[in-house]
């Protein structure tokens, strides 16, 4: 099933194609007319001096017509097919003026080129322009207020609108415009994403100017807290600096924290106390890694806090942790 904007372009199309054959008849007529009656050209001659004139104009047409679907303008064959739409007139008047037709009878004929010419090219512009759009090479649609707006509130429409086309220049320079708001707003129902160009729904341009006091400050987001099992920073080391991972711990050592947890019922800080008995020289990331393989969520910062709280137990003569 074939949308309606499908429908109108094939009816386009076809209307342009049927001026551009009926323009082609009369100049091959009278350019056979020419060659074989006044110049007395045989018949061949004159068939393939109007096949050569015909096909170079349907050339030079569907050349331009190639460009009109690309970011170049086409100029160098717009201006081929101008020459022959020229020559085709000229020949068409002559033509009129030998049958004794008049002046009326050469604009008639002389017209019919010039008609599919003017067709043909505003066709090619609506389709490179459509071209461009589908590119983001058309620039978008400027508001529009209305008379009473510019006659009422002119200080007020003219800032509004220096303050549109500021923001279409800040966005082609990928910058932001302070206080301005562009929202793009489709109308249409949603588009298949096989469906063609022609059959898109134009987008509007809503456009909404915020004054400077009514934009509120942005809110800071909450922090977020440090995981428990988050690698701890070295004491000393800058806060910019890249974390130090902790010393691996050798496999002898490794066995011997093991042996130290394996097969007893031990609270949290006992298993920090043992694998310190264990290995003395272990630093408190290791200890900490030491249980975390064997199943004992610590982190460094709590095998610390029992070794402190165990010292100072040992200097006052106090308990220990609990």
């Amino acid at each position: 099933m074939t949308s309606p904007a499908n429908d109108r372009d094939r009816l386009t199309r076809a209307s342009l194609i049927f001026v551009m054959v009926a323009a082609l008849t009369v100049g091959t007529w009278s350019i056979y007319t020419l060659l074989h009656e006044r110049f007395d050209a045989p018949r061949t001659v004159a068939l393939f001096g109007c096949a050569m004139f015909d096909s170079a104009a349907l050339f030079f047409a569907r050349l331009a017509q190639r460009y009109a679907t690309s970011p170049d303008s086409g100029f160098a064959p717009r201006l081929a097919m101008l020459a022959t739409v020229t020559a085709s007139a000229w020949t068409n008047w002559e033509h009129a003026h030998m049958k004794g037709w008049g002046t009326v009878g050469g604009v008639v004929l002389g017209a019919a080129p010039v008609i599919a010419e003017v067709a043909f090219e505003l066709y090619h512009r609506y389709v490179h322009r459509e071209s461009l759009r589908a590119r983001g090479r058309v620039p978008a649609a400027l508001p529009v207020f209305g008379k009473w707006a510019w006659l009422m509130y002119l200080p007020t429409a003219f800032k509004a609108m220096r303050k549109v086309v500021g923001y279409n220049l800040a966005t082609a320079s990928s910058t932001d415009a302070p206080g301005l708001t562009t929202v793009m707003r489709d109308d249409a129902a949603p588009h298949h994403p096989t469906a063609s160009p022609d059959a898109a729904a134009p987008h509007h341009l809503v456009i909404t100017v915020q004054q400077p006091a009514a934009i509120a400050p942005p809110t800071p987001e909450p922090a977020v807290p440090p995981r428990r099992d988050a690698p701890t920073m070295p004491a000393g080391q800058a806060t910019d600096a890249p974390l130090r991972p902790a010393p691996v711990m050798p496999i002898d050592a490794q066995a011997a924290a093991d042996d130290a947890l394996r097969g007893k019922a031990l609270s949290k800080a006992d298993a920090v106390r043992a694998v310190r008995a264990a290995l003395p020289d272990a630093a408190a990331p290791q200890i900490a890694d030491a249980l975390m393989r064997n199943g004992i969520a610590a982190d460094a910062k709590y095998v610390r806090t029992v070794l402190s709280r165990d010292k100072r137990a040992t200097d006052t003569g106090t308990g220990y942790y609990p």
